[in-house]
């Protein structure tokens, strides 16, 4: 298996982004699992459309801010765009985290022959602390989401279908949110992101 990893990182969402999706390298790495990381500035069109076609990996997830349309990389530069380059998703188990990509360019994705998509329909939301900008693994408001979401992406690493996928990631969803609401210190904003973000999540 090679998986393939966009990590945009130009202001605070994208940092966060940056810092959770590398997590999933921890995790490719401790499963033997070859990653091609685009960080940063790497996160552009014309790299990812050629390791694409020159790498060809099994699993692509793609970090960023998104519409209906489109996934954005570094510096919002689009990189994948419906009824243009998601032909090269054949094949691929596909998961983006970005707001509202799950309405068109998903769908466009599967029609274009991908393996499976996994997205969000609406926005992709977390609360996050002013005070742990520098050190997004350790803010305690963001973690909940980012946390879960790793799920689907650490799901298809382990070699599971979109909809197995899917459904890790709305188990992890509701876990945290159970405990959540179980505890001591229960925060509206995280809960209400939580459910949100669970609810908006598709598989196709």
């Amino acid at each position: 298996m090679l998986a393939l990893v966009t990590r945009p990182r130009y202001e605070e969402t994208t940092n966060y982004l940056f810092y959770w999706a590398g997590e999933l390298l921890r995790e490719a790495k401790e499963r033997k699992i070859p990653v091609i990381d685009l960080d940063k500035e790497k996160a552009r069109r014309t790299v990812v459309e050629s390791y694409l076609t020159k790498k060809s990996p099994d699993v692509v997830i793609i970090n960023g801010h998104g519409n209906e349309t489109c996934v954005v990389g570094q510096d919002g530069e689009q990189l994948l765009i419906a009824g243009q380059n998601t032909h090269l998703m054949k094949g691929r188990r596909v998961y983006i985290r970005a707001c509202r990509a799950g309405r068109q360019l998903g769908p466009d994705i599967i029609r274009n022959g991908a393996a499976g998509f996994v997205g969000y329909v609406q926005d992709f939301i977390f609360p996050y602390d002013k005070d742990s900008v520098q050190r997004p693994l350790d803010d305690e408001y963001a973690k909940p989401n980012l946390e879960c979401s790793n799920q689907v992406a650490i799901s298809l690493l382990k070699g599971h279908s979109a909809d197995e996928a899917h459904q890790e990631g709305v188990r992890a969803f509701r876990k945290k949110l159970d405990a959540l609401m179980t505890s001591n210190s229960r925060n509206s904003a995280v809960a209400t992101c939580l459910i949100w973000n669970m609810m908006s999540q598709v598989a196709m």
